[in-house]
């Protein structure tokens, strides 16, 4: 065979010809491009798009604010960049319960473009064999691929250059903003008098003990809920006596609640709602149940109080039932059997326990409650107790402690900035919405200018509602850091 001799400044023209090459083409065959991300995420995509929350503005919104930041930081994997770790927080649809939502925690802060995808399929229990597949870029070319050719959202998500929250200086962004904000808010105005005026109405010609809806509950969807309730009652006055005394609340589901609240929700029609209203009187006999069973689980475990989340006050009789009474059950087997470990004191009644849906974690909450899903088995439960019997106790003591401080910081924030609306989203915890009032009230000579008739919302995101309010994030960033 003929062998060609090539000279040392040959050898270097090719192999720069090459590499042009290959960069020109962009085919280097370890590569994870963005198309292929898009690809690997298109289940997830399904999941939690924004589209698909249009009856729940506030779900909506946190779902469209964690989706930038997502494909931004992927984007930077993608560019071989190392993004700073992200904690988002999605909005699902409740397959167990029809017309209800969960949150679902996600944290990024794997350093490659394939483990993140990974992280968030498996965050959500999506299968990975796709990505799976694919192989790791090790070379970035000039040119990235950013198709969405194929993709069920082309052109629905933008990868805009999106800054984290905590990216972003609090003062600037409301001077952007707060003129956008009030001219919302002044448009709105008119459709906040007639909640007003509907609310007031139906309470009156019902005869209702109170009427309430959900925290974030959009001004026009509220208004058309009140509008339904009225047309319902018109055309069907039986029901006035049905509620007579009763608390009504628009929720995310339908049903009754633990206190015999008759819960609608909002996304549901009339019909739904009129089927509830009459079955309240079956349900509130399902109520009377609940507080021997929560006695007899309570008896079980020496006395631990039995309750239900801080922050769900309006959790369905015909759910929990369900799991109190599996969960009764299984404990009753093991109680006859068993005893309890010597280590233990003669009462927990300085504990507290939530009996939560099947699917649900066993773990202590931010607020020192004892989350035990009903499947739990005994022995689990047991020796879970006895290894977090102190760390349930000092939560339980740490929030009452700060209990008062935040409620105390509400109203005074309120008054300093000159707020006509002040609340949270639930996944704001009391530590933290303490440290953001704090901070806020430290700048509140700069804030309440720009504040001042504001409604606002202490979330994980920046955004202005279409109906004027303001979200800005709890762990925001002063001007002058």
């Amino acid at each position: 065979m003929c062998k060609m001799r090539v000279s040392y400044q040959e050898k270097n023209i090719l192999f720069g010809a090459v590499q042009n090459y290959k960069g020109f083409c962009h085919v280097t065959r370890r590569k994870l491009t963005s198309a292929q991300v898009t690809t690997a995420l298109r289940p997830f995509y399904f999941l939690v798009h924004p589209d698909l929350f249009a009856q729940y503005p506030r779900a909506q919104h946190i779902n469209d604010s964690s989706l930038k930041q997502l494909n931004s930081h992927l984007d930077q994997l993608v560019d071989l960049k190392k993004p700073q770790p992200l904690d988002l927080q999605f909005y699902i649809k409740n397959t167990e319960y029809r017309g209800s939502m969960k949150t679902v925690s996600l944290k990024l802060d794997k350093k490659s473009a394939k483990a993140a995808v990974q992280s968030v399929l498996s965050e959500f229990n999506l299968p990975t064999k796709y990505v799976d597949k694919l192989e790791e870029r090790v070379k970035r070319g000039p040119d990235r691929d950013i198709s969405w050719e194929g993709s069920a959202f082309r052109n629905t998500f933008s990868y805009e250059d999106f800054n984290a929250p905590r990216k972003k200086k609090l003062y600037p962004w409301l001077i952007k903003n707060m003129g956008d904000a009030e001219k919302r808010l002044a448009q709105s105005e008119p459709i906040r008098k007639d909640i007003v005026r509907l609310s007031k109405a139906l309470q009156e010609s019902l005869q209702l003990s109170s009427l309430t809806w959900e925290r974030g509950l959009g001004t026009t969807h509220l208004r058309g809920c009140l509008q339904g309730l009225t047309a319902l009652a018109k055309h069907h006055p039986s029901i006035r006596e049905l509620l007579r005394d009763r608390h009504v609340h628009f929720g995310n589901e339908t049903g009754v609640s633990l206190k015999g609240c008759i819960v609608l929700s909002n996304s549901e029609v009339r019909d739904q709602w009129l089927k509830n209203i009459v079955r309240a009187p079956d349900h509130d006999a399902v109520i009377q149940r609940i507080p021997h069973m929560q006695k007899a689980i309570s008896n079980s475990l020496n006395d631990i109080q039995v309750t239900h989340r801080k922050y769900q006050p309006f959790h369905l009789a015909q759910n929990y039932i369900k799991h109190l009474e599996r969960f009764v059950t299984s404990l009753g087997d093991y109680r006859s059997r068993n005893g309890f470990p010597k280590s233990w004191p003669d009462s927990l009644a300085h504990l507290q326990l939530v009996v939560e849906a099947a699917s649900g974690p066993l773990m202590i909450s931010p607020t020192g409650q004892i989350l035990v899903p009903s499947s739990c088995p005994p022995v689990l439960l047991i020796n879970f107790i006895t290894d977090h019997m102190k760390e349930a106790e000092e939560k339980i003591l740490g929030y009452e402690r700060i209990r008062d401080r935040e409620k105390s910081l509400y109203a005074l924030c309120k008054e300093e900035l000159g707020l006509a609306f002040l609340d949270k989203d639930d996944s704001v915890l009391p530590e933290m919405m303490i440290e953001c009032m704090e901070r806020m009230l430290a700048s509140a000579y700069r804030l309440s200018p720009l504040l001042s008739g504001a409604r606002l919302w202490i979330t994980q995101y920046y955004s202005v509602m279409l109906d004027g309010e303001v979200c800005v994030p709890w762990n925001w960033d002063r001007e002058d850091e």
